[in-house]
């Protein structure tokens, strides 16, 4: 058995506010299998779209509230941190220069998600825009960029410009074919990823399930890599401090 607490810092559990967890009972299954794959950490992240999702802010706090006091009641050694994954648009530009509460577990870090057809000359601009905003933006599921896949050697240069890559879980197990396993492969094998999370959205598909990719990188990469993915980098985040290199 593997020995890490594992946090997962890219799910959508809130129920109801985007295309994740449709009902709190649902959420409370995801919930059910996150805790038995061994997560005992989760920063919730619903989507930050305005224009597809406009979901009020309080609604948002209120549900998270409900889900945590679930969480204590069932699984009390399960924490819950609340994030968004924020769509890069000129109204989430406006949210962060406003500093509305969007960030990971309230600090500094800030998971963004880009069109994955978006030119790298584009990527890279916005990655400077939100740090000069005082942010460090993670990159949602890197592998899923169309400039990243097409050569890998551009998240090194994302992260010189003091960018942080996430991958999937399905990325990694190759869910979703080929090319993005092959270019989450390439990232790994050059130590590039800081994170590896489930983006978990049903109980039924696009399941929080993490131990046999866990179990896949420790035997690949080795313990140390998987410990730094999977509990010391996410647990950074939640404790708003500087990942080291």
């Amino acid at each position: 058995m593997i020995n890490i607490k594992i946090c997962d810092i890219h799910c959508h559990l809130l129920f109801g506010v985007d295309d994740g967890a449709k009902t709190m009972e649902q959420a409370g299954n995801m919930l059910e299998i996150a805790y038995e794959e061994g997560i005992r950490n989760i920063i919730i992240t619903p989507h930050y779209n305005s224009r597809i999702w406009p979901v009020d802010e309080s609604e948002i706090k209120r549900k998270y509230n409900e889900l945590v006091r679930f969480a204590r009641d069932y699984y009390p050694n399960l924490n819950i941190f609340l994030g968004r994954e924020i769509y890069y648009c000129s109204d989430a530009m406006d949210a962060l220069r406003d500093e509305q509460p969007i960030t990971m577990a309230g600090g500094q870090y800030v998971l963004m998600e880009f069109d994955i057809s978006i030119r790298y000359e584009q990527l890279t601009q916005a990655i400077m825009e939100i740090i000069q905003f005082g942010y460090i933006p993670i990159i949602a599921h890197v592998e899923r960029y169309e400039c990243i896949m097409k050569d890998y050697s551009r998240a090194f240069q994302l992260k010189e410009l003091g960018a942080y890559i996430q991958v999937n879980v399905s990325g990694v197990m190759g869910h979703y074919g080929k090319g993005e396993k092959k270019c989450v492969k390439m990232l790994l094998k050059n130590r590039l990823v800081e994170f590896v999370a489930t983006d978990a959205h049903r109980d039924d598909k696009r399941t929080p399930h993490i131990k046999k990719c866990v179990e896949y990188i420790t035997k690949k990469y080795g313990m140390d890599y998987a410990r730094r993915l999977f509990e010391i980098n996410p647990s950074l985040v939640i404790e708003n401090k500087n990942i080291e290199e």
